[in-house]
């Protein structure tokens, strides 16, 4: 025992803060009864009052403990939650009056753990995802566990739950190699130690002396025990990932923690909250495939589309890693197993970071009035905070860099790992990319994932009220049904010139006819969705007219079963429809645009014809030409399309603008300092029969948002169409001819490797 020792620079109890923090007995036993009070609050909190009103045990154990605490503190302090944790804090007096026997060996497998993790509590999350965001369960999860720990305690010695059965033991064993700290030993007082009472005083049996020699703390859980009783024990500041680096006994099941968690989060959560929110994403396989299950299964409470992502991402997943290590076993001509759990460990910070910095981002926006919230509901106080940012805010872009960082981190960690493996270098780098398959599919997901959601948008989420109800009417003199909607003035509404009616075989489009040298469209005012639109039932604004001059005029609409008006085109140009609605505090406008124009016309002064807004408008929105347009230039898919908002004819910067199609799929953008968005319409998810159609068209509505400095609030909106472009298949068809010439190389490359090593004919001597 040492009572006195010089400390290194890089020593953290050198410094009177950390010095404090970790080695001042009556501060971290007074931290742990508090974090201990805390955990045992929550359980009785979700069981006394279950109800949604009880804010405060989700944000404990999903705000502060999950993901926060556990996820920014691995990488940077290591185990450090394991020092507080309840478990272990209260599991070491219970092991001392326990029965102290040896655990059974079937129970020493760190994969019971490991898989309780990965299924009872993953699997469980996205197959029944109602269940831990309760507060019921969550605190029957979390006081299951610590009945199965108390009692595993009294059985057995040593700490045995946490090395074996804790469901995140092994997992905060295995990250905590990434950490910038680590416990070591000062080896010229150790090497003259008579006592070993770090080794005694260790609740788990480890032998701290030995953390330097070993290149590894083992399974040590910052309890700090062993530097209370002796101060030859710093915790000292390291080259982060400085573990990972060194030559060690390496864990089995630490390997496969960080590729099942990597399965069950990053990669489950952009299947099925990334890609599987995406308006694309009922093309997803795994959503195909619950689609499919469910024509014969009845799920129950089951979620069979969060079951198949979760199913898909752990075969995707482990495939990438196992198929990868193989191919490097071979290339590097050793056995798998060693190749798999010595360059396995490369594959840590893929979580970790991501993980990291979908929390810290969480934090800012959302978790943090989370917290506060909670905590004060828990005791009795009633509390309103706004979060700390707000999704969109640049500075958050920040944490979308750490699933880099952690993919540069996790290419630099194979290729130090490489060195433990005795081979040519030659075969070394031949075998890189294939070690380092899991990290290029981890790359691929978040790319795809990202391009998926700039390109096609998440699903629609609608703005304004509820529709209040809805009816049938008829139009005179015909047989046929029109749905009618009553709206709130938040509701949107637009111009079609497709009648509705109940029956979509009967629908009306208004195609226009010719009355002497006019040229006439109906127009009719709807709202709901453009899948089911109804005619409005409650017109209180004012209908116009512009014609080609840019020429307003007030006109009273036909209400033969809907609210009707007429388009009347003589001379080539630009013609709008306005239905202009003010309220108080919102002003609604619905707009219909129509380039009319005939063939044989002079090119020159159809190429004059550009949209303008109309000063009466006090609020518009106008499709901007590109310098190319040709004067019949139709929308396709593929195409670039500028829309330009502006308020009093002025360009509005900070409008709030939505894309939504007529298939669902939808886009929200914000116009910058010179009042214009620009998208791209979506390409190759016209249904299927209507991609080959080159005369299909479909329907999408552009809505524009604006909330002025005095509180009113402004929306426009307009419809508009695309078609297919001759493109549209070019994407699949690289994708194929890429696939094709990835398998004749692949199949290529065996077969020569075969050849090479498994020569036909060869000379053979046989000891006769």
């Amino acid at each position: 025992m040492v009572n006195f020792i010089k400390r290194d620079g890089n020593d953290l109890f050198k410094n009177r803060f950390f010095r404090f923090i970790f080695k001042n007995k009556k501060f971290v036993f007074t931290l742990r009864i508090l974090v201990a009070f805390l955990f045992f609050y929550a359980i009785f909190m979700g069981f006394y009052n279950p109800s949604k009103e009880n804010i405060f045990t989700t944000a404990l154990f999903w705000g502060i403990f999950w993901p926060l605490f556990i996820v920014t503190t691995l990488p940077t302090f290591g185990r450090i939650f394991c020092g507080i944790c309840p478990h272990g804090f209260l599991g070491r007096y219970i092991t001392k009056i326990g029965l102290k026997k040896s655990m059974p060996k079937w129970m020493q497998n760190r994969f019971i753990g490991v898989m309780l993790l990965f299924l009872g509590w993953w699997g469980v999350y996205y197959i029944f995802p109602g269940v831990y965001r309760t507060p019921l369960g969550t605190a029957t999860l979390f006081l299951v566990m610590t009945i199965v720990a108390f009692t595993i305690y009294y059985l057995y010695k040593d700490m045995s739950y946490c090395k074996y059965i804790c469901p995140i033991g092994t997992a905060l064993r295995g990250y905590s190699k990434l950490s910038f700290t680590q416990f070591r030993s000062y080896n010229k007082a150790c090497s003259e130690c008579k006592t070993f009472d770090c080794a005694k005083s260790c609740p788990y049996g480890l032998s701290p002396f030995n953390f330097n020699k070993k290149s590894s703390m083992n399974d040590c859980t910052l309890c700090m025990e062993c530097s209370h009783s002796c101060e030859a024990i710093g915790f000292k500041f390291v080259k982060p990932g400085n573990a990972i680096y060194q030559k060690f006994k390496t864990l089995k099941a630490e390997v496969w923690v960080f590729i099942l968690i990597l399965a069950a989060i990053p990669i489950s959560m952009a299947f099925h909250h990334g890609l599987g929110r995406s308006n694309i994403g009922d093309q997803m396989i795994w959503v195909k495939t619950a689609e499919f299950f469910k024509g014969f299964i009845n799920f129950g409470s089951i979620d069979p589309i969060g079951l198949f992502a979760f199913l898909y991402a752990t075969l995707f997943t482990v495939a990438s890693a196992v198929i990868g290590m193989w191919i490097a076993s071979k290339i590097l001509k050793k056995d798998f197993n060693t190749v798999f759990y010595t360059l396995g460990y490369a594959f840590a910070p893929l979580f970790i970071l991501a993980s990291m910095a979908h929390a810290l981002e969480f934090f800012f926006t959302s978790n943090s009035a989370r917290i506060v919230e909670g905590f004060a509901w828990g005791f009795g106080m009633d509390v309103d905070v706004d979060p700390l940012a707000k999704r969109g805010d640049k500075w958050l872009m920040f944490f979308h860099m750490f699933r880099w960082i952690a993919v540069i981190w996790a290419f630099y960690i194979l290729y130090k790992r490489m060195a433990y493996i005795d081979a040519p270098k030659k075969r070394k780098i031949l075998a890189y990319p294939f070690a380092s398959l899991l990290i290029i599919f981890f790359i691929g997901v978040n790319l795809y994932r990202n391009y998926v959601i700039d390109t096609y948008g998440r699903k629609a989420h609608h703005r304004g009220g509820m529709h209040n109800s809805r009816s049938v009417g008829m139009v005179p003199g015909q047989n046929i049904e029109i749905p009618k909607i009553k709206v709130s003035i938040k509701d949107i509404v637009w111009f079609t010139d497709r009648l509705p009616v109940k029956n979509p075989k009967a629908s009306m489009k208004s195609m226009g006819h010719r009355r002497g040298n006019l040229y006439l469209k109906k127009l009719y005012l709807v709202s709901g969705t453009l899948q089911q639109p109804a005619c409005v039932a409650n017109v209180k604004g004012t209908f116009y007219t512009v014609d080609s001059n840019n020429s307003l005029k007030r006109v009273k609409p036909k209400y033969n079963g809907c609210a009707t008006v007429e388009l009347k085109m003589s001379e080539n140009g630009y013609y709008k429809a306005y239905y202009l609605q003010k309220e108080k505090r919102y002003i609604r406008i619905a707009k219909y645009e129509y380039k009319h124009f005939r063939h044989g016309s002079n090119r020159e002064s159809l190429n004059k014809l550009k949209p303008e807004t109309v000063t009466e408008i006090p609020f518009d929105i106008i499709r901007l030409k590109s310098k190319d347009e040709k004067p019949y230039y139709r929308e396709q898919s593929g195409d670039k399309i500028t829309f330009k908002v502006v308020k009093d004819g002025k360009p509005i910067k900070g409008a709030e603008v939505t894309i939504t199609t007529e298939l669902g799929w939808q886009k929200h953008l914000v116009t910058g300092s010179d009042g214009t968005v620009s998208f791209r319409h979506i390409k190759d998810h016209f249904d299927n029969g209507k991609r080959v159609n080159r005369y299909f068209r479909e329907n999408y509505i552009i809505a524009a948002y604006y909330k002025s400095s005095d509180g009113r609030e402004y929306v426009i909106t307009q419809t508009s169409q695309f078609m297919p472009s001759r493109s549209e298949y070019q994407s699949k068809g690289y994708a194929l001819i890429i696939a094709i010439i990835l398998l004749i190389a692949l199949v290529g490359g065996v077969a020569i490797y075969r050849y090479r090593t498994h020569k036909p004919f060869k000379e053979v001597i046989l000891d006769e």
